[in-house]
């Protein structure tokens, strides 16, 4: 009997280690956040991501993504179900506010299957910036998706300057987004 409470103990202490681990991260993969300390942006050549396609709305229609093309671009890959994603939406809108007449986009891609799940998602919170549905092809585009939420920095030629998987401070992405404004 000691032995089967012990073992339970045990399994209990490793699931607990499991959703700290979780909590900490994100909600996939086992990638961390680079630390606040990481440079914001690399005087080596970056990746040029090509966003040359449309992505699906939850309502049915599609956005262009080249639309964005020139400005910087703040792409967030997230889940309703995810609660990291879901706590960052007030400060993407908050930084979309305070940035949206500078130049810099702001792009939601959801993994959720369900369009429905997150239209009703969109109408309870309300997310200001493009809300999208995600695709292979998004994921690719970006060497494949880690761990939610997945945010990555484009410059104004496309190039990727930053990536974050899990959680990332918002003063962390204003600096980043501030660096690459400095860039004339």
């Amino acid at each position: 009997m000691k032995t089967i409470r012990r073992n339970a103990a045990g399994l209990l202490l490793l699931s607990l280690a499991f959703l700290l681990s979780l909590a900490a991260t994100g909600c996939s993969g086992g990638a961390s956040a680079p630390s606040a300390g990481a440079a914001a942006i690399s005087s080596a050549p970056a990746k040029e991501v090509k966003l040359e396609f449309s992505l699906p709305t939850p309502d049915g229609g599609s956005v262009d993504l080249r639309k964005f093309d020139g400005s910087i671009r703040v792409v967030d890959f997230w889940a309703t179900w995810c609660p990291p994603c879901r706590e960052a939406i007030p400060h993407l809108n908050e930084l979309y506010r305070k940035y949206r007449d500078q130049g810099v986009s702001f792009v939601g891609i959801s993994v959720d299957e369900n369009p429905r799940v997150l239209a009703a998602f969109d109408q309870e919170v309300h997310i200001e910036y493009a809300s999208l549905m995600t695709s292979k092809e998004a994921e690719e585009a970006f060497g494949g998706v880690a761990g939610l939420p997945s945010t990555f920095i484009l410059d104004r030629e496309g190039r990727l300057a930053k990536t974050y998987v899990g959680p990332v401070e918002p003063e962390t992405l204003e600096g980043d987004i501030q660096a690459l404004l400095a860039v004339r």
